[in-house]
């Protein structure tokens, strides 16, 4: 296969991974940012800890890296429209405005109502190509009830409710 055919293959295999969305959240104050993202997944249980690929190019890339921390908060069906706002649509503090936000102990804002928040401390970084991996250390965690994650598959949403 030509290296083509392999990214062009790996695009279309990665289509096929069925991942909840998440919004990843970063910054405090004035400062505040996030963005949608679904290169997130848990490393270890012992202590808990989760990874996320940001884009070095993506706005929440410097704010991260000096603040060291963020808030992975996982979505239901019922948050379909944040996905946008959060991937371009607004900027900024705008994004924050659509949806219930309180900020954590470290100022991290987190969804009032998502799946799941687990706020994170970041422990390491690792730069791979376009990308810096995240690795955080899941300090604070709060779960609801109602499961209903909203889902990303094959370039559309979905929905995986039990």
């Amino acid at each position: 296969m030509t290296d083509e055919e392999i990214r062009d293959g790996f695009r279309h295999a990665m289509r096929r991974l069925a991942t909840t969305i998440a919004l990843i959240t970063a910054g405090r104050d004035d400062s505040c940012t996030g963005m949608a993202a679904t290169a997130v997944m848990s490393v270890t249980a012992d202590p808990p800890t989760l990874l996320i690929a940001v884009n070095r190019s993506a706005s929440i890339h410097p704010v991260l890296s000096a603040s060291e921390r963020f808030c992975v908060n996982l979505l239901a069906d019922r948050h379909q429209d944040l996905v946008g706002i959060f991937s371009g649509k607004k900027k900024g503090l705008e994004r924050f405005e659509t949806g219930g936000w309180t900020p954590g102990a470290d100022g991290v804002l987190v969804l009032d109502d998502a799946l799941a928040s687990m706020m994170c401390r970041v422990t390491q970084t690792l730069d791979v190509t376009t990308h810096t991996l995240f690795i955080g250390e899941v300090e604070k965690v709060v779960n609801h009830d109602q499961i209903s994650p909203l889902v990303w598959v094959d370039g559309s949403f979905a929905n995986a409710a039990r």
